[in-house]
């Protein structure tokens, strides 16, 4: 009896000890894993893949909720949301949403209103989680403009740029990947009007601080001749490099 009594103590308690350990083991798993894949915030706002919807694709990790919070703000930007997809894969949870302007019952288009939507979610998710912040500027940098100077004058932030321009059938595809800012999308608009270019549509991809721009420009109702695209890509790059020159 004592020895049965002694024996279910022991078995208790090394249950206990390795419930214990394992307890230990899974949050220093759980901790190497966040170390070694640190999740960033990704706001992916895209015009190709739905015929009738601008699809906004938001996540961040396993962090984010029900994005209550980010459906409001949308709805007080002037947007109905036809439809919300969640998915979960690889720990992190990805919410989209299928939106349209409710004055056209149509895509967002305007450049203006595709940076209202992505700096409005990006803010929520700052509001909400603070750990983002490391990633997202939380206001556009100072610009500094005199009679001389236009849409391609002094950017006070450094960059790291990528610009590439591909002409398809209709229409020449342009791809530009540089450091995130709000208003970026606006200013780059702002300088390919500039240079006398209709633009089609545009997506907007923020990967953590990197912004990834796809826009569709036509020149004359075509696709961009080899000197147009070399004069947009020396345009663009003289923009959002020129102020890594002056942080010096």
């Amino acid at each position: 009896m004592t020895t049965t009594t002694t024996t279910a103590a022991t078995t208790t308690t090394t249950a206990r000890r390795f419930r214990a350990v394992s307890r230990g083991t899974t949050t220093r798993a759980r901790a190497s894993g966040a170390a070694t894949e640190k999740p960033v915030p990704k706001v992916i706002i895209d015009n190709k893949s739905d015929a009738f919807a601008t699809v906004v694709e938001v996540s961040f990790g396993d962090y984010l909720g029900e994005l209550l919070d980010t459906v409001a703000s949308l709805k007080n930007l002037g947007l109905d949301i036809n439809r919300g997809e969640v998915a979960m894969g690889d720990g992190t949870k990805t919410s989209k949403f299928y939106v349209l302007d409710h004055d056209t019952g149509e895509k967002v288009t305007k450049s203006e209103r595709l940076e209202e939507i992505r700096h409005t979610i990006l803010t929520n998710m700052v509001a909400f989680h603070p750990e983002a912040a490391e990633y997202i500027q939380a206001k556009a940098p100072t610009r500094t403009m005199d009679a001389n100077e236009g849409v391609l004058g002094k950017v006070k932030t450094k960059v790291q740029t990528g610009i590439k321009c591909v002409p398809e059938r209709y229409h020449s595809k342009l791809t530009i990947e540089t450091t995130d800012r709000p208003g970026l999308l606006v200013d780059v608009v702002r300088t390919l009007k500039d240079l006398s270019l209709c633009v089609v549509s545009a997506e907007v991809d923020t990967i953590g601080d990197k912004a990834s721009d796809i826009i569709y420009v036509t020149h004359r109702g075509g696709p961009l001749s080899p000197s147009m695209e070399q004069l947009v890509v020396n345009s663009l790059s003289y923009y959002l490099s020129l102020t890594e020159e002056e942080s010096y």
